[in-house]
């Protein structure tokens, strides 16, 4: 019987839902958090042990941007894929495996060309990530789907709360190369308990030359994609980008900085697993408005904090407002598709945003030589609030929850 009712829970206690089902979310919840820790536990100390074993900081520079590259290139492909075929969780087990490999490279890389290669393979098992989302969805019936899409982002910004918090003292407890193996370790438990998810039925739908055209093209996936790459502009010039360097000028030790992104990566978390709910109130123009505010709020603040733990203060709001925007954008981007091409949408939204969070680090650096750290905060504030202008158009002030929009078959149990 077609499932009813399924709220936004990993372990959902609606009676209707067989227990199969059940199992296979929580099994699902669990492998994409091994996942996303895999991929995120050892980015607070990469710089550091990359600068180690290359000549230049350029270098350094480069092996960094080499997990954006291939997410920018591999989610669109990635989506159409998903959208022709029946069977997906092929592609989910390949990520897996792919991220394993990347930190066992990451092991024994002692070049700047082997720790390219190596980052860059975490960026192909990271462009799966289209598959994840679009997979998981799947699990609830079509008026729900929003929620579940609230739901793994919840679990993304777990895992990275998790992973980045950890990262660097296990390093200093047990060094870098034994945090690579972690990894590795992570993602192979992600891999097995992804092996007790059953796939959700899918049916192929045959492709034409114009789709990926024709979804590239929709007015809401390009307002929501849009307002994403200004998100991610935003959070890779602040809290990936300049906030821990302007921590440590106001004194804020190491163990501080971390526990800064910790909290900021918490509040994304909560923000992402309620915001969706919020929208469905509130209406999506009002609540990605108000979480754009907050993003600008807080980053005109960050100039004015002397002490870490008013800077902490300050990213908590950062936290809320990025966790709420990223959760509601990504819903956004399948409703602006029926459901036999909602997987291509959700590639195309996330190659878009990897422009953000390519530009953003470049074009902050610049503005950070030329200005200073502080006008890094201030202009960050316009592509913020540029957030709240794009939000206001009249394809995003008509979405709703997505229903009558989403609706793919859903899971059977």
């Amino acid at each position: 019987m077609p499932q009813r009712g399924a709220g936004p829970a990993c372990s959902d206690e609606n009676r209707t839902d067989g227990p199969r089902l059940q199992r296979s979310r929580v099994a699902f919840c669990i492998a994409t958090f091994f996942y996303l820790a895999s991929i995120f536990i050892y980015v607070p100390i990469l710089p550091v042990y990359a600068r180690s074993q290359v000549d230049n900081l350029a270098m350094v520079g480069v092996v960094i941007a080499a997990y954006g590259l291939p997410q920018l290139l591999l989610r669109i492909p990635i989506g159409l894929y998903y959208d022709a075929i029946t069977r997906r969780m092929p592609i989910i087990m390949l990520s897996i495996v792919i991220a394993v490999g990347s930190a066992l490279l990451l092991t024994v890389a002692n070049s700047a060309v082997t720790l390219f290669l190596a980052r860059a393979m975490a960026g192909v098992a990271s462009a799966g990530w289209v598959a994840f989302t679009m997979l998981f969805t799947a699990y609830y019936p079509p008026e729900h789907s929003a929620r579940a899409i609230g739901l793994i982002n919840a679990v993304n910004q777990a895992a990275m709360v998790a992973a980045t918090g950890s990262g660097g003292v296990l390093a200093d407890a047990f060094g870098y190369r034994a945090v690579f193996l972690i990894a590795a370790g992570l993602a192979a438990l992600g891999l097995l308990a992804m092996s007790f998810a059953h796939e959700p039925a899918a049916v192929s739908r045959p492709r034409t030359v114009g789709s990926l055209r024709a979804v590239a093209t929709s007015p809401l996936l390009i307002a929501s994609s849009a307002m994403a790459v200004l998100m991610m502009y935003v959070t890779y010039a602040s809290i990936f980008g300049f906030i821990p360097t302007y921590g440590a000028s106001i004194g804020a030790s190491d163990s501080q900085l971390g526990a800064i992104t910790m909290l900021t990566l918490a509040a994304s978390a909560v923000s992402a697993f309620v915001s969706v709910r919020v929208a469905e109130r509130i209406g999506y123009t009002m609540a990605l408005s108000l979480a754009a505010v907050l993003m600008a709020g807080s980053l005109l603040l960050v100039p004015t904090t002397t002490t870490p733990e008013a800077l902490a203060l300050v990213q908590i709001v950062s936290g809320l407002g990025r966790g709420s925007l990223l959760a509601l954008l990504m819903a956004l981007s399948i409703q602006s598709a029926p459901s036999a091409v909602r997987a291509t949408a959700m590639g195309v939204f996330q190659a878009m945003y990897a422009i953000g969070s390519l530009v953003g680090p470049i074009v902050s650096g610049a503005v950070a030589d030329r200005l200073g750290l502080d006008a890094v905060f201030q202009l960050s504030v316009i592509p913020a609030l540029a957030i709240v202008v794009v939000a206001r158009h009249r394809v995003v002030r008509r979405s709703g929850s997505g229903q009558g929009v989403l609706d793919s078959p859903h899971v059977q149990s």
